[in-house]
């Protein structure tokens, strides 16, 4: 309901400028637009009657020539025709009406001496003293000879004008006052009614006393049109509600809304019509008849006043609903406000029958003027009517609305359009009364001008003081209360201390009867009574508060209580404010939550609360609020930088997709390029544009270039084969082979044998020679990896190879020279192999010339959502599936999860993933379990770091025990237990059985029988 008030408050609001916009425009227009001084009807008459059908004689027929000023050899009479004016033809009234609306920005052609106008060959000319001419053309009854006179262009007479800025400004005042009435009460349905009806009436009358004059434009008529169409139902509609609704308007009240409205609205829709095909016949008048134009000309007349037959009958319905007020009425008030406007109606009547007596009999005189004076007068009476029962029968309650921050604003800009009214007389002053044969230097004139502004602004600078300090005199107590409040702020845990001094400063400061301060008590909608002062007797101790109460807070933290015109106008959040005898209600907000009320009773000296009462409440509430929200800081705050990091992320993964996106439209809109440039870096399977990945990248172009060893080092699954891969790649040997060895999955005579090869006959099964890798690496490079787990034996021979790039087979006697670049990669702890005896020290520091360390997946998340769509994009081409996006959570997802597996894990679920899709769209269901279980908080430190402690520890108790850990974890799943820790599966296998949790057959025992 609240809602709807406030949406149809801003309409109206809206419709209400446009209204007081429109007149403006409409007085400007008048008042600039010249006048020819010729006035004609809509549709010409015959014979003093108005024809029934269009002449068809040329041109239209001058009506009136009231004060007109011409040269030629004949004057133009009434009852002539014009024809053409402006070096145009004149064929109906529209065309003169636009002709006459086009000269207001136009200048004449210069005329010099005594030439005659009609002598100049332009229509419009100007003489030496600044008058404009032009040129008309008329034909005279009786004859077919064509008569030419200038006509001098004038201003509008001056009566007319002035009429209808005096009216306008009379009804702006009761304008004003229903336009604060209906934006201080939303939900008094008669303050918009009035509103609605002021609103039309001012479009409708300013409009009308000029409607020849605008004619000539069709979005000046529409807005005079409409509202005067309108006006008749609004008026009605009005006083059927006021001042209390009438039975049918209660009890069938969409009927009766559709009863008024209904011919207003099928009218509307019919001038529309014949206005648009009007316009639209004279905007191509080269392909109709202009007997068609006139036709629907006089259709339109006779619209007009077949509607104000129907005007008169709304309008004695609307007297007829004032009487029946009269005799229903009981409060003495009312009766009074009804009384006057119903006297008001009577004498309007007489207007108005004056008006509609011209408009049958002397249609000619209703056309040209001769209503507006009645319509003035009837106007006029209806204002005094309202003026009177605003100010001594408090119409609209505006008693209530007008405060003392109203008359402040008032008086303040009051001053302000006085001096700019006396600055405008002066000046104007100054342009009529100057005298010609007095002539003073500009400078002169300027400097007595300025003196006299100066003056002016001085005035008002000292009325405006006056002004300040009468009304705000009570700043200085505010000030006070204020810094006492703010040496109290240091209590700010101290709830019931800071409740006390706001009832108390309350008291002091809005000298209120009554107040109360209600804070949430953990109830939905609840509030408990925390404080309170003055006469509290009767408040009571808890709350709870209706929905639309609290979205009412929401929308406005202060309810002000106001009394309404009718008891159907009282709303549910006016009644519970006269429940509780509550004047005030403002709400405390605590991270846009409703934490609390303060309710004040009325003032004690029975006044109403202003605007600085407000502004005040609302600091001291802000203060309050201040301290109820100190309690919740220290426990939010962990939660707020929680959820700016998940922001933070979000933005981070939304730009890293954006760059996905842009890359891969690049690569499709150039042709795919099959030879890469020799100068350009290769890092071919290496995904990611993180900063510890483009780090490592940097050193990998450096690295590449030399042919010094290289020992890549990082968890398992971190790309250390892709990385040897680019060195190579980059290299001066990348046409040369790079030989890759697993150090890990080879026992150590077999590695040996892989190592150097072997001759035939050197052990079992050695049926032939075979070449080692180091040969087959001869030229290239040879990258071994796990390289911490070769035996001591392998070592030395290893060790030879760097030194002197040399080495027999096994079982061999001839030494074999090779070229061979050593690039080698690790997980573990080398220098902690080296402090146990299991790795030789030179050896170390003959692969550790250049050190690259692989940071894992967790330390590049900004590298999962490309890597994921990387693998997605290849693994979806594999298995033959639309695949092409992740829905958020799953980004989600992927991008919290801690990869203990690294990138290996990742690509084996987005594998699984693609397997287990069904839609085009990757979601967390096809995501695995323990993906979605290690995303919780807890588990975002991944296990894999206390192995890793574990095995530099050099305690094999504590490195078993992990492994039992991470088995326990997972249910017994050895894949699982090993991506947990980090692990190669094989390493993993090669532990379980070294520690003895394996058995014969390569099976993990079940957890329960695990040895402690």
């Amino acid at each position: 309901m609240e809602n709807d008030h406030r949406f149809t408050r801003w309409i109206l609001a809206i419709l209400g400028g446009l209204a007081v916009g429109y007149c403006v425009l409409v007085l400007a227009i008048v008042a600039t637009t010249p006048d020819l001084r010729l006035r004609f009807l809509l549709v010409d008459s015959v014979g003093g009657a108005v024809a029934s059908q269009p002449s068809n004689l040329p041109g239209i027929e001058i009506q009136q020539t009231p004060g007109i000023k011409w040269k030629g050899l004949q004057a133009p009479q009434l009852g002539d025709r014009l024809v053409a004016m402006d070096g145009r033809p004149v064929t109906n009234f529209l065309d003169f009406a636009k002709a006459q609306l086009a000269l207001r920005n136009r200048g004449g052609s210069p005329l010099y001496g005594e030439k005659d106008p009609l002598a100049a060959e332009a229509p419009l000319v100007q003489d030496e003293e600044g008058n404009r001419w032009l040129k008309i053309e008329y034909v005279r009854p009786g004859t077919d000879k064509r008569l030419t006179s200038s006509i001098k262009l004038q201003s509008v007479p001056s009566d007319e004008v002035g009429v209808t800025l005096l009216w306008f400004l009379l009804q702006l005042l009761i304008f004003s006052v229903g336009a604060i009435a209906f934006w201080s009460r939303p939900f008094d349905e008669s303050a918009r009614r009035f509103f609605a009806m002021c609103t039309a009436t001012l479009g409708a009358f300013v409009g009308g006393f000029h409607w020849a004059m605008i004619a000539g434009s069709f979005w000046l008529t529409l807005p005079f049109a409409v509202s005067g169409i309108l006006l008749p139902a609004v008026t009605l509609h009005f006083f059927l509600g006021f001042p209390r609704s009438k039975l049918p308007l209660t009890s069938w009240r969409l009927v009766v809304n559709w009863l008024v409205f209904a011919t207003p609205v099928a009218a509307i829709v019919c001038f529309l019509w014949a206005e648009g095909l009007i316009w639209t016949l004279s905007g191509q008048s080269a392909r109709f008849p202009p007997e068609l134009i006139l036709t629907w000309l006089n259709y339109l007349r006779y619209g007009v006043y077949v509607y104000l037959c129907v005007s008169a009958v709304y309008f004695l319905a609307t007297i007829a609903s004032l009487t029946h007020s009269l005799f229903t009425t009981r409060n003495p008030v009312e009766l009074s406000q009804v009384r006057w406007i119903l006297w008001a109606g009577v004498g309007a009547a007489m207007c108005i029958g004056y008006a509609l007596v011209l408009a049958a009999f002397s249609r000619t005189d209703f056309a040209l003027g001769g209503a507006r004076y009645p319509m003035f007068l009837a106007s006029l009476v209806f204002m005094f009517a309202y003026a009177i029962g605003i100010i001594r029968y408090k119409l609209m309650l505006i008693d209530q609305i007008i405060s003392k921050g109203m008359w402040y604003y008032v008086l303040s800009y009051g001053a302000t359009g006085t001096v700019a009214l006396s600055i405008a007389v002066g000046t104007l002053a100054v342009a009529v009364g100057k005298m010609p044969t007095v002539e003073q230097p500009s400078w002169i004139i300027a400097g007595i001008v300025m003196l006299g502004v100066i003056l002016l602004i001085w005035v008002r600078d000292s009325w405006q003081h006056f002004v300040d300090r009468r009304f705000f005199r009570e700043k200085y107590q505010l000030d006070k209360a204020l810094q006492r409040i703010h040496r109290d702020a240091g209590r700010l845990t101290d709830v019931q201390f800071l409740s006390e001094r706001l009832s108390v400063t309350c008291r002091d400061v809005l000298q209120s009867s009554r107040i109360g301060l209600y804070l949430s008590d953990g109830r939905p909608n609840g509030f408990r009574l925390t404080a309170a002062g003055g006469q509290s007797a009767g408040m009571p101790m808890q709350l709870s508060l209706p929905d639309e109460f609290i979205q009412a807070l929401a929308d406005d933290p202060t309810l002000q209580r106001v009394t309404p015109t009718t008891r159907e106008g009282i709303s549910p959040v006016q009644n519970l404010l006269r429940q509780w005898h509550a004047d005030l209600v403002h709400g405390l907000e605590i991270d846009g939550k409703l934490a609390g009320l303060v309710v004040l009773g009325p003032k004690e000296n029975g006044m109403m609360y202003s605007a600085e009462d407000l502004t005040f409440l609302t600091a001291l509430a802000q203060i309050t609020g201040i301290a109820l929200h100190c309690a919740k800081v220290h426990q939010d705050i962990t939660q707020l930088n929680e959820d700016l990091r998940l922001k933070t992320d979000l933005i981070g993964r939304q730009r890293q997709q954006i760059s996905i996106l842009q890359a891969e439209l690049a690569t499709v809109a150039r042709p795919d390029q099959t030879n890469t440039p020799s100068d350009q870096f290769r890092r071919d399977g290496i995904i990611g544009h993180s900063p510890a990945l483009e780090g490592i990248m940097d050193t990998v172009r450096k690295v590449a270039a030399s042919e010094t060893s290289v020992l890549l080092r990082g968890e398992s699954g971190t790309g250390k084969e892709l990385l040897a891969k680019a060195i190579h790649d980059n290299s001066a040997r990348h046409d040369g082979p790079l030989i890759t060895v697993h150090c890990a999955a080879l026992s150590a005579g077999l590695l040996e044998s892989e190592l150097f090869g072997h001759e035939k006959g050197a052990f079992t099964g050695a049926q032939s020679d075979k070449q080692g890798r180091f040969e087959l690496a001869n030229g290239g490079s040879l990258f071994l990896d796990e390289i911490g787990d070769i035996s001591p034996e392998t070592q030395v021979k290893l060790l030879r190879v760097l030194q002197q790039r040399e080495f027999e087979r096994v079982g061999g006697t001839q030494t074999i020279q090779v070229d061979v670049r050593l690039i080698a990669a690790t997980h573990q702890n080398l220098e902690r192999l080296i402090a146990d005896g299991k790795f030789r020290e030179d050896l170390y520091y003959r692969l550790n010339v250049i050190s690259v360390t692989l940071p894992p997946l967790r330390e590049r998340s900004e590298d999962v959502l490309e890597l994921a769509v990387y693998f997605l994009r290849r693994a979806a081409s594999r298995a033959g599936k639309r695949l092409a996006k992740f829905e958020d959570e799953a980004i989600d997802m992927l991008a919290r999860y801690s990869w203990p597996g690294n990138i290996r894990e990742l690509q084996n679920v987005i594998e699984r993933a693609v397997v287990l899709a069904e839609g085009e769209t990757i979601t967390t269901t096809d995501l695995p379990m323990d993906l979605q279980n290690d995303t919780l908080p807890e588990h975002r430190k991944p296990m894999s770091d206390a192995f890793l402690q574990a095995s530099d520890s050099g305690d094999p108790l504590v490195e078993r025990q992990a492994l039992i850990d991470a088995l326990q974890k997972c249910g017994g799943n050895k894949a699982r237990a090993a991506r947990l820790l980090g692990l190669a599966r094989s390493t993993y296998f090669s532990k379980l059985k070294k520690f003895g949790l394996a058995d014969a057959d390569g099976l993990v025992s079940p957890i329960r029988r695990i040895p402690r």
